[in-house]
């Protein structure tokens, strides 16, 4: 038989424990959402993708939106000198996903379809392919990203046309709202 003192050491036990359980809960969800950085991701950026060895730069816009959606704000551009079909295209813009991998790290696939210039002529000659892969960094000015670019063009079926220089990098600064507009 139990005395009165140990069912009240058994009772404050039992309570000590789903103490222990419910701070455990909390702070692992707590240490989760510090290392997954997710949230910090999403919204709209700022970006430049730059080619190695020249002064060559491309600006973008991306938001990223939950659930994983990226997309790139723009016109459809007029490319020339491609080595590949007549040796122009018109391409649209991109749309594709993201992905956190944990740790403030990310990749993101990007899709753009090419078509024969002129846009009056627009027959489907394949797509542009971007993946970027990056990390949520602070910068000087707030939060940055900061990672690669790799790229690829394939026709309708599938096959190679032509690939990115090796080596591309990309930086992105979130849109802000200032006095006078975007910044």
């Amino acid at each position: 038989m139990w005395t009165r003192g140990m069912r009240s050491l058994a009772a404050l036990g039992v309570l000590v424990a789903l103490a222990c359980v419910f701070a455990g809960s909390r702070l692992s969800k707590a240490s989760r959402a510090d290392e997954d950085p997710s949230a910090s991701l999403i919204g709209s950026w700022r970006g430049t993708r730059r080619v190695p060895g020249t002064i060559a730069v491309r600006h973008n816009l991306l938001s990223f939106l939950p659930g994983g959606v990226a997309m790139e704000a723009g016109p459809s551009v007029y490319v020339t000198g491609a080595n590949f079909g007549n040796g122009s295209f018109v391409e649209t813009g991109f749309i594709g996903t993201w992905v956190s991998e944990g740790h403030g790290n990310f990749v993101a696939h990007l899709i753009a379809n090419l078509s024969d210039s002129p846009v009056s002529k627009g027959t489907p000659i394949g797509t542009e392919n971007l993946t970027f892969r990056f990390h949520i960094e602070n910068g000087k000015n707030g939060k940055e990203l900061k990672g690669t670019l790799e790229g690829v063009f394939l026709d309708p079926e599938g096959n190679t046309l032509a690939q990115m220089p090796a080596g591309l990098t990309w930086d992105a600064v979130p849109l802000t709202i200032t006095s006078n507009g975007y910044n």
